[in-house]
């Protein structure tokens, strides 16, 4: 700072609460600042993430000039966003949706499994399964009982 700035300085030691004038509206100004950008990093990375979806798309001769294309990639990167929104702690319309279609299981060896249920936001009936057979529940159950003796090459967790 040269001289000729002018600028008087408040004296700092002279303010009598500090923590409640600063805290205060610093932290409702610090997260609103923190929200925004976060907001920008997840609209960016949501960009990056869509771009190299559909580069993907075109790579696999999709017909991405189709109108319903475009329908059905706009889904696709909204629930997206609001997968990562989420993940940010913050709210975003698509979540709702998910909440509302997604139903989340654990099965006997403890791993989480999903299914989707459109009948909920859609007016189309839960499909009603078809009875297993005795033969193929025989082999289900004989396919239960060796779990744990298959053990994959490689990791398929990827």
């Amino acid at each position: 700072m040269s001289e000729d700035d002018k600028i008087i300085h408040f004296p700092t030691d002279r303010i009598v609460n500090k923590e409640k004038v600063l805290s205060q509206k610093d932290n409702k100004i610090s997260q609103k600042i923190m929200q925004d950008q976060t907001k920008k990093f997840v609209e960016t990375a949501v960009d990056d993430i869509s771009m190299n979806l559909l580069k993907q798309f075109v790579d696999l001769a999709m017909k991405t000039q189709q109108p319903t294309f475009t329908k059905d990639l706009a889904l696709l990167v909204d629930v997206m966003r609001g997968m990562i929104y989420r993940d940010f702690g913050l709210n975003h319309p698509a979540q709702k949706l998910t909440d509302k279609m997604v139903n989340l299981k654990t099965n006997r060896n403890g791993q989480l499994s999903a299914k989707i249920d459109y009948s909920n936001v859609l007016d189309v009936p839960l499909r009603t399964p078809k009875p297993i057979s005795p033969e193929v529940k025989k082999e289900l159950k004989d396919l239960n009982d060796t779990a744990g003796f298959f053990e994959p090459d490689g990791d398929l967790d990827d």
